[in-house]
């Protein structure tokens, strides 16, 4: 049951009337109720909601539905199973209900009178069901990405449970207890700092798998790495990872090819295990030497014929495969609404007013990495930072944006950009709610024609202004 149709109607006909009724449910049962006199202070409130294990579903009554923007971004922010916008009529007899639901990841809608409302059917339990675990202190914005995250890794995210930090530190208690009503088949994502140790505590504790962040992140690399760059970048992360947090039986070790041999004579399992883990990263090594070698002798070709480089950057889906295709006009690369879209950066020779230049599009950047991670991208930043020009693409329709921008930045110039030469450019003008005057870059649209051309003059003059001020 979702919830109770007639404690709905008695919390509507409760005095204040004409108010705005806020009602908090878990697996159908009342926690909380908050009233409201104008749409203002409702959604001051919501902006300001963290998600928690006290409420699974929303259901705002009001004799006007208020407008919820972003709804599935809102939902998963607050982990939210369900969410409900009851109207009323002059009577206080609820008249129509829209419900919100995930299934199990797809948003689904239905709108209905009330009183003939029927609760959606339950598909059957996904075979990648997963319950995952936050951090009690993240923002909605980032429970929003890490869902989209482990969705984007081929995840089903049924059950979510917030945990303070201090809590999974201190033990593994409070997440066995609450994994007790959860299906024994369904996985674990552990979305917080928590140790390697930890982890593999867990994991022999509760009998399930555990995965991090991180290892989300390697699966996703994994399905989109395609030449040989990005292989061997998930190959540097994964035997990173490996090494970092021995966590992992031996028979797992084999997932990335060369340098395994045969137990020695007297050798314990943790010596060869560690042998293993020495040979893979010598091998990996010196793979990567080759092509950053090869890398390399390409920049500098690419400086002999003073041709100009521009590079494409920014977090990851952030639009910067679609700005690569309209700067081409052409489907140069894949566009997509995922993470990680390419983990191979896309290099093109095109003609800017006769100016031949190289374009660079690169894989999109996501917080929070591990060193073992962002450290396998040596490569793709030494040729950012030998760029003529960076343009950063930052999609300021996203929540959060601000911070993801400042994230970008520190990570660029951290490792070896010219902060003078990184541009921003402001994707999805269109949708835009407040534009806030720029010191520096400019609002687009990708699929303005018009605005394509100003960015191509744009990136003209920057060039020519670089020029002559060398």
């Amino acid at each position: 049951m979702i919830f109770d149709q007639d404690q709905i109607i008695r919390i509507i006909k409760e005095n204040p009337l004409n108010t705005i009724k806020l009602i908090f449910l878990s697996k159908g049962l009342l926690t909380q109720k908050k009233i409201f006199i104008s749409n203002w202070d409702l959604f001051d409130f919501l902006e300001k909601l963290k998600a928690s294990n006290d409420f699974d579903t929303i259901l705002i009554a009001a004799k006007t539905a208020p407008k919820i923007v972003e709804t599935r971004n809102f939902m998963d922010g607050k982990l939210l199973k369900y969410l409900g916008l009851i109207t009323y009529d002059n009577d206080k007899i609820p008249d129509n209900i829209t419900l919100f639901y995930k299934n199990p990841s797809k948003l689904q809608k239905i709108s209905s009178p009330f009183f003939l409302f029927k609760e959606p059917e339950k598909k059957e339990f996904p075979a990648n069901a997963t319950a995952a675990f936050f951090s009690s202190e993240s923002t909605s914005a980032n429970i929003a990405e890490n869902i989209k995250l482990a969705e984007d890794a081929g995840f089903s995210i049924t059950d979510s449970f917030t945990v303070s930090e201090q809590s999974l530190k201190n033990g593994i208690n409070r997440v066995t207890e609450l994994l007790k009503d959860v299906p024994q088949e369904s996985g674990v994502i552990i979305f917080s700092d928590s140790s390697a140790s930890l982890l593999a505590k867990l994991e022999e504790k509760t009998g399930r798998t555990i995965l991090s962040r991180d290892d989300l992140i390697i699966s996703i690399f994994n399905a989109r790495a395609e030449g040989t760059g990005g292989k061997l970048k998930l190959a540097s992360a994964v035997v990173a990872k490996e090494k970092a947090n021995f966590r992992k039986k031996i028979t797992g070790l084999s997932r990335i090819k060369g340098g395994i041999g045969l137990k020695g004579p007297g050798e314990t399992k943790e010596e060869e295990r560690k042998r293993i883990l020495k040979n893979k990263e010598k091998n990996v090594r010196k793979q990567l030497e080759n092509e950053f070698s090869r890398l390399d002798f390409q920049r500098k070709f690419r400086k002999r014929s003073r041709i100009a480089t521009i590079a494409i950057v920014g977090y990851t889906n952030a639009g910067k495969s679609t700005l690569f295709n309209a700067l081409l006009n052409e489907e140069a690369t894949k566009e997509s609404n995922k993470f990680f879209s390419s983990i191979d950066p896309k290099i093109r020779k095109f003609s800017l007013f006769g100016k031949p230049l190289f374009l660079l599009d690169t894989v999109g950047f996501i917080s929070n990495m591990s060193n073992d991670i962002t450290d396998a991208f040596n490569a793709t930043f030494s040729e950012i930072a030998a760029s003529d020009l960076i343009l950063h693409i930052i999609d300021s329709t996203e929540k959060g944006w601000e911070e993801r921008k400042k994230f970008v930045e520190n990570l660029l110039t951290e490792n070896g950009c010219d902060k003078h030469n990184i541009i921003p450019l402001f994707s999805k003008k269109g949708k835009i709610k407040i534009k806030q005057p720029l010191k520096k870059g400019l609002f687009y649209d990708a699929l303005d024609p018009e605005d394509i051309s100003k960015i191509k003059k744009f990136i003209y003059e920057k060039l020519t202004e670089n020029e002559e001020n060398q």
